[in-house]
């Protein structure tokens, strides 16, 4: 039977929904500042001269710093809305599926934090360790290999949350229905175009509405 207490905690971390879509969102926009680097596409050493400038102008360090810890936060709080999901869904009788979908927070937490880690550790080493910076084709490969972390593997870790709750959220109704059938469609398109970034900011869009449902509607009917 459910308690006073966990109705009214559902609401509450519900709302790390609505946190996790601004912090996601402004936090890939910021991390993701880079140079311009259309006069020198077809020069590595051209690129890697572009990408040694950006990093030696302090405001860029900051920015991308800034979205590391705002993407940071962002993590915490869509595991923290996971939670929630996972006991609105075993409160309908759907336990495994909640567990699942709260293990994808997790799995796309741990990814997104080591493409966030690959993407600032340039930037954070000179700005708070006063190291040299690198020479070469590192400079601009670490931010490459942040992205692809950020995207194809939270976009895969993305696409399990959301084929998982969607589907779940059909068959209890713990989501609308056409929510939860969104859910589905946006997963499969994050699991084979996330790196296209749009369908990770529907993605963060999902949650933001999922997390406004579950605020508006805070137990199952």
């Amino acid at each position: 039977m459910e308690t006073a207490e966990s109705r009214r905690s559902v609401p509450s971390a519900a709302w790390a929904g609505v946190a996790f879509f601004v912090l996601y969102v402004v936090g890939v926009m910021t991390i993701g500042r880079s140079p311009n680097t259309d006069k020198v596409k077809d020069s590595p050493s051209g690129f890697a001269a572009a990408w040694n400038d950006f990093y030696a102008d302090s405001g860029n360090r900051w920015a991308i710093l800034i979205g590391a810890f705002l993407l940071a936060a962002a993590v915490l709080s869509l595991i923290v809305f996971a939670s929630a999901l996972r006991q609105r869904l075993a409160d309908a009788g759907a336990p495994a599926a909640g567990r699942l979908a709260f293990a994808a927070s997790l799995l796309f937490g741990a990814v997104t934090l080591a493409g966030v880690s690959a993407m600032a550790w340039i930037p954070g080493a000179k700005q708070f360790g006063n190291s040299p910076l690198p020479e070469g084709d590192l400079n601009y490969m670490a931010s490459q290999l942040g992205f692809g972390m950020l995207l194809l593997g939270g976009g895969a870790a993305a696409a399990l949350l959301l084929v998982t709750a969607g589907r779940a959220s059909v068959r209890t109704h713990v989501l609308p229905t056409w929510l939860g059938w969104a859910g589905v469609v946006v997963g499969v398109a994050v699991f084979f175009v996330g790196a296209l970034f749009l369908p990770m900011a529907l993605f963060a869009l999902w949650v933001l509405i999922a997390a406004i449902m579950m605020i508006r509607k805070p137990t199952v009917a």
